[in-house]
């Protein structure tokens, strides 16, 4: 048995970072299970209110699509690291170990880029929302900058761990 190759202090600290922002994505990926916990509760509550009490509630449709859109934004980091975002199987299984590992490096890249795009266009929405005031249309009149608010953590931290996978693949990890 050899002993595996001592870590450089560049790969030490790459490895920290990595360890930090899996952290952050985990409690992005948390973040989410809560909006669905919290939408299981206001859906049972808007069918228990509407088909039992005969009393619907208007606000629930409205809340449940922002919690919706909350958890998706904040577990496609996680999805990400873990692995588990959309991929064509049939064809990257058939190609051989480098073919794969180029693949997913210029996967890694239009990830990258596209979360970086998505993240300036999502701040842009935001900030024009807060500036004109923009309110939804429904029960709630919601301030819409706030749900749109999401649309920065999720790409932010997306883009992020895009560009850690690909710090971790240029120092070999």
């Amino acid at each position: 048995m050899t002993n595996p190759q001592p870590l450089t202090p560049l790969q030490r600290g790459v490895m920290g970072l990595d360890r930090l922002i899996g952290l952050i994505c985990l409690a992005g990926a948390g973040l989410a299970a809560l909006a669905i916990l919290a939408s299981l509760f206001i859906i049972t509550y808007s069918v228990g209110m509407r088909y039992v009490m005969n009393n619907p509630q208007p606000w629930t449709d409205e809340s449940v699509g922002y919690l919706l859109v909350a958890s998706v934004m904040a577990s496609i980091a996680y999805a990400l690291r873990k692995g588990e975002h959309i991929a064509v199987d049939v064809v990257t299984e058939r190609l051989p170990p480098a073919g794969r590992s180029l693949v997913e490096l210029f996967g890694l890249i239009a990830v990258a880029l596209v979360a970086g795009v998505m993240l300036f266009e999502a701040y842009e929405t935001v900030a024009f929302s807060k500036l004109v005031g923009l309110r939804s249309n429904g029960y709630l009149a919601t301030e819409l900058y706030i749900p749109q608010s999401m649309m920065i953590l999720g790409f932010a931290l997306l883009l992020v761990a895009a560009l850690s996978a690909l710090l971790r693949r240029a120092v070999g990890f």
